[in-house]
């Protein structure tokens, strides 16, 4: 009987959201392609999210971006719990609180947007912090947290994330832009 009550309730929510929620916060990105998905609770200011096509968001995303943008390029997976954060507070006011620091006291390097720039692979609890670019065809590992750009075709990964290798030979990266360009077709 408990199976048949978690299946039931499963599948309504399962419904609720491919009905309800993705549609809206589909609505709420600044703009989208073609093929997006949206995951359960992807949270944060997503009227500053912008993503190309075949583009999936997992559940519990959260993007926090208060003066920059979130730049999204094709083909990027992003699994559940991804944290990615465009800005950071001033420390440096004297005689204000941290948070008596309004947004309009932030300075340009406060605040910088972050880059996916396609065919990319966020893994699981990663976080991205702001003024990072995503090299094309970079992987990010579960759990990395991403302080600094990753360059294109590689795999990152730690506290602070650090290349951990390559995902191709260069005869094998040769032929995977060969094939994925349509050269010799």
């Amino acid at each position: 009987m408990n199976k048949i009550i978690w299946l039931t309730v499963n599948g309504l929510s399962k419904g609720m959201h491919k009905i309800i929620e993705e549609p809206i916060k589909k609505c709420m990105l600044e703009s989208h392609g073609a093929n997006v998905h949206v995951g359960k609770n992807v949270q944060g200011n997503l009227e500053h999210v912008i993503c190309g096509d075949n583009v999936s968001f997992g559940a519990n995303n959260i993007f926090l971006s208060s003066n920059a943008k979130v730049i999204i390029g094709n083909d990027v997976i992003f699994g559940p719990n991804v944290i990615v954060i465009t800005g950071d507070h001033r420390i440096d006011v004297v005689g204000k609180t941290m948070v008596d620091v309004k947004e309009s006291e932030k300075l340009p390097e406060n605040d910088q947007d972050v880059i996916f720039e396609g065919d990319n692979w966020i893994g699981a609890n990663a976080i991205i912090l702001k003024g990072v670019t995503i090299g094309k065809g970079a992987v990010i590992a579960g759990g990395a947290v991403v302080t600094r750009s990753v360059p294109s075709f590689t795999i990152w990964g730690g506290v602070p994330a650090k290349k951990l290798k390559n995902r191709f030979s260069e005869v094998q990266l040769k032929e995977h832009l060969d094939v994925i360009n349509g050269v010799n077709k």
